[in-house]
């Protein structure tokens, strides 16, 4: 196994749970519904101890992870924000949802990309395996919540 390339995956990963982490954060400050609001506290939070997981795997091997956003990420939030500020009460929970849902999406793939072309130990493999199954279930639980939000009667 080559550890470069385990702690550079890891370290893409880091970015983009990073970036996750950011964009759920910044959305809950902008986002006027609540149940929407508990949602993105929860999941910036598990954003954060994923990531804080897989800097511990690059320090198992002797790296130094760098915890910081991407330039791409800064200008997905930015689009976010302007989105957000420019659509009515009634179309803000769609608008987020369709971007967070455009995000872990992304970070889905980066997932099985990862785990696709980077031989690792098994614990490191698990660990990855079940972050990318918690993404999708709690991708699942905001589609749910889209389904009832929009369920409610105008």
């Amino acid at each position: 196994m080559d550890n470069s390339k385990i702690k550079s995956a890891l370290q893409d990963l880091i970015y983009r749970l990073q970036d996750a982490e950011k964009g759920m954060t910044e959305i809950k400050l902008a986002c006027s519904n609540v149940p929407l609001k508990k949602w993105l506290e929860k999941y910036a939070n598990e954003r954060h101890n994923m990531h804080r997981t897989l800097e511990g795997y690059i320090a198992e091997l002797g790296g130094d992870a760098e915890v910081d956003t991407t330039f791409l990420g800064d200008l997905h939030r930015i689009f976010i924000d302007i989105k957000i500020n420019n659509v009515s009460y009634e179309n803000e929970f769609d608008a987020i949802v369709t971007e967070i849902d455009r995000g872990a999406s992304t970070l889905i793939s980066d997932y099985e990309k990862v785990l696709s072309d980077v031989p690792m130990p098994a614990t490191y493999v698990s660990t990855l395996v079940k972050q990318k199954s918690q993404i999708q279930a709690e991708l699942e639980s905001l589609k749910a919540l889209k389904k009832e939000f929009n369920s409610i009667p105008a």
